[in-house]
């Protein structure tokens, strides 16, 4: 891909997610669907039990995927480097482009993962209980984390009563919480759904990780 101009590679990787937000939704709704499908007292109780360890664990896979993306690759990385690698390390750059963009670009990403992961686990006939409800709210929240990310960016001046009020109370990202990323040494608060589990992720000692990922013989591109 990195042989095409620049214009062709944009169109190609807008047009993959869109294909990976139509399918996403399709098959989570058709999951969700799946699941509830011998009857919904059942099910609402899984969902609710569910829904605060599916948030507090995307918020965590997200803080490490994030990690991931701003420590490794490149853009020209094949298939995840313009679809995840690029847009992290251009946030970097330019922290407000996450504002300028597109919804489909700036969900894209997580669609198309989202739908590999439940074409690979998906459940079937007669499937139900707890972890099918982990599982498909796990993606869920995951799914929404760049969106979160974006409003966390937003100015503040510009965002409603109500997303000030979720920010607020840290239901979703803080927008004073995650500007510390943005700051040195620029390995706190990786996590960007909630930060919930900032508390956490900033006691893995990161460096030393890159570190001796690098005497494996793989690269790092942290600056």
């Amino acid at each position: 891909m990195e042989n095409l101009p620049k214009g062709t590679r944009t169109m190609l990787v807008r047009g993959f997610e869109i294909i990976g937000l139509v399918s996403f939704s399709y098959l989570l709704g058709a999951a969700f669907l799946q699941l509830h499908d011998s009857g919904w007292p059942a099910g609402l109780g899984w969902t609710l039990l569910a829904l605060p360890c599916a948030y507090y664990l995307a918020d965590l896979f997200t803080g490490f995927v994030h990690w991931v993306c701003d420590s490794f690759g490149c853009e020209t990385t094949p298939i995840w480097g313009p679809m995840l690698v690029g847009p992290f390390r251009r946030h970097h750059r330019d922290p407000l482009e996450i504002t300028r963009i597109s919804l489909v670009e700036n969900l894209g990403a997580s669609a198309i993962a989202g739908s590999l992961a439940l074409i690979a686990l998906h459940p079937g006939e007669g499937s139900h209980g707890f972890l099918w409800h982990l599982w498909l709210l796990f993606l869920f929240f995951s799914f929404l984390s760049n969106l979160f990310h974006r409003w966390s960016h937003w100015p503040r001046s510009a965002c409603p009563r109500w997303l000030t009020l979720l920010q607020k109370y840290q239901i979703i990202l803080p927008h004073k919480a995650h500007l510390l990323h943005h700051g040195p040494p620029f390995r706190t608060n990786y996590c960007i759904l909630s930060g919930w589990a900032n508390p956490l992720t900033n006691r893995i000692p990161w460096a030393r990780i890159e570190a001796l990922v690098l005497r494996c013989g793989i690269p790092t591109n942290f600056d």
